[in-house]
């Protein structure tokens, strides 16, 4: 027989009490077992009086004392984090939101499997082969899904990076903000994979001494690596591979924001000839401040960068524990054990684009090695788990999953990136069965996210043309142009090379064309 289910309007303390109750334990009970769990040391032990703490704001429990609780009832740690209003799924929506100073890799993982996933139903058979569509022709949003209701939430054949605006020796191929995706391979693969003397057309991501970087790549005489930048003056610095670099994977994928193209630059010391040094191997173990310190010196950040970036994200989510002052943030890295308050936790991986499930495991708190039961749903304000059966599969998004193998539902809530507050269907345009490019950066796109807001063109006469704003145009017809645009005395002027051949259009504003909006993001593969 199944237990009734929490009545929503219980107050907190009683909903634990509630929650307890169903794996027959009570708060002594608790209390007692976290003696036992951990002897000799009080970090984890939970208080017998937790229901008089709770009812102080102001205090929550440490993450040892969750990791008792998830080791006592069997649920989740991730579960347990998320009853207090905790999610580990904030550290890389804030990881894409946040602009890096160097290319850094995200933590893609997505924490809660029972988070709802925004889910579509089809309105018509969708045409891939069609060359500019709103994919509200398509599909139209449904009741969500929980995550681990999909047959493939995820998978470890690719890693994601951002583009840092202080390394990027790929621009303009790859700007500031980019979030690349980057197919995994060994050195074996790397071996059947021979790089020549002349500069490679794939971009591969590299770690080196200084970082890590994506760079087409040349082969010197002497067997060596070098990293191929085309507009910046980085110092084309010979390196051996496996030993002072190692190819990580091909890039095959990019997310760009084009809100706002950030300018790179170029650091003197890598704008001049340096000397690499051998990689070191990774180092098993260590304390949690190590691990902050090693995070801080790879973001490129200071302490009081770091802590203005925590005090950001303290403000969007409502809540001073997420900050972190730059004396803390400086004591920490000389600590073993990890902040009293998991808010602290979230906002230093998020601010240093550290992984938290590394954070935890340095930390002796591993998401895997305690509960292993889904907490039920009624706890979580999540979906039930049947719920998903409700919603119709999706023949686009099966389609979709086919074409990329892996979808990013860990970039679910990241609307910011494009510089909105909301991203809905309306605003996605499928632009994959486009034959040629606006320029360069739009050749093998795949999607176009459309700013509606943005209805006067206007061109920056400070940017170079490949970086000029693109719009979106409807004819009176229905069909979509792209390209970029410029508005003089009510006609539309449009350059738009999205066809076989390149073709200036002059529009009449409002009767044969009129303005959607600026492309502000595009998906596009990398070839």
């Amino acid at each position: 027989m199944n237990p009734s289910p929490a009545p929503p309007s219980l107050a907190f303390t009683d909903r634990l009490r509630f929650l307890l109750a169903r794996r027959g334990l009570s708060v002594a009970k608790v209390s007692r077992a976290s003696r036992l769990l951990i002897p000799g040391g009080r970090i984890g032990r939970i208080p017998h009086n937790l229901y008089s703490s709770l009812r102080n704001r102001r205090f929550s429990p440490s993450l040892y004392q969750l990791l008792a609780l998830s080791g006592i009832s069997g649920y989740r740690l991730a579960d347990w984090l998320a009853f207090f209003g905790l999610s580990l799924d904030d550290v890389p929506r804030f990881q894409v939101s946040l602009p890096a100073l160097r290319t850094v890799e995200l933590d893609a993982r997505v924490y809660q499997h029972g988070a709802p996933i925004p889910w579509f139903y089809d309105l018509r058979e969708p045409d891939f082969t069609a060359p500019l569509v709103p994919l509200s022709h398509w599909i139209a949003p449904s009741a969500p899904r929980r995550l681990d209701s999909l047959a493939y939430p995820g998978s470890k054949k690719y890693r994601y990076v951002k583009i840092g605006a202080q390394d990027n020796v790929a621009f303009p191929d790859l700007i500031p903000g980019s979030i690349v995706r980057v197919r995994r391979f060994d050195a074996s693969t790397l071996e059947r994979r021979p790089i020549g003397k002349g500069r490679t057309k794939r971009l591969f991501l590299v770690e080196h001494s200084n970082g890590l970087a994506c760079s087409r790549l040349h082969q010197s005489k002497s067997k060596k690596l070098v990293l191929c930048s085309r507009q910046l003056p980085f110092a084309p610095v010979e390196l051996r591979n496996g030993i002072e670099a190692t190819v990580l994977g091909v890039a095959d994928l990019e997310i760009r924001p084009l809100a706002r193209i950030e300018k790179p630059v170029v650091l003197s010391h890598l704008g001049h000839f340096w000397t690499p040094v051998p990689l070191r191997a990774p180092t098993p173990g260590g304390h949690v401040g190590q691990f902050i310190r090693r995070a801080r010196l790879r973001s490129g950040f200071s302490f009081r960068e770091a802590s203005e970036r925590t005090k950001l994200i303290a403000r969007k989510l409502g809540d001073l524990r997420y900050y972190c002052a730059p004396g803390s943030l400086s004591d920490y890295e000389t600590r073993k054990l990890p902040p009293r308050h998991v808010h602290k936790l979230i906002s230093i991986c998020a601010a240093y684009f550290a992984s938290a499930a590394e954070f935890l495991e340095v930390s002796g708190a591993n998401l895997y090695t305690t509960g292993y039961l889904s907490m039920p749903a009624e706890f979580l304000n999540f979906p039930p788990p049947g719920q998903h059966y409700r919603s119709q599969p999706s023949r686009f998004i099966k389609r979709l999953r086919r074409r990329l193998q892996q979808l990013p539902y860990f970039l679910r809530g990241a609307s910011t990136l494009f510089g909105l507050s909301d991203l809905s269907v309306r605003d996605v345009f499928w632009a994959g069965g486009l034959r040629g490019s606006i320029a360069s950066y739009f050749s093998g796109a795949l999607f176009l996210i459309v700013d509606r807001r943005a209805k006067t063109p206007r061109p920056s006469l400070s940017s170079p043309a490949w970086a000029q704003p693109a719009y979106v145009l409807q004819q009176r017809d229905g069909s979509y142009l792209c390209g970029f645009c410029n508005l003089q005395n009510g006609t539309l002027i449009l350059s738009s090379r999205l066809g076989s051949h390149p073709k200036l259009l002059r529009l009449r504003n409002r009767v044969d064309a009129e303005v959607v909006g600026r492309v502000v993001g595009l998906v596009r593969r990398l070839k």
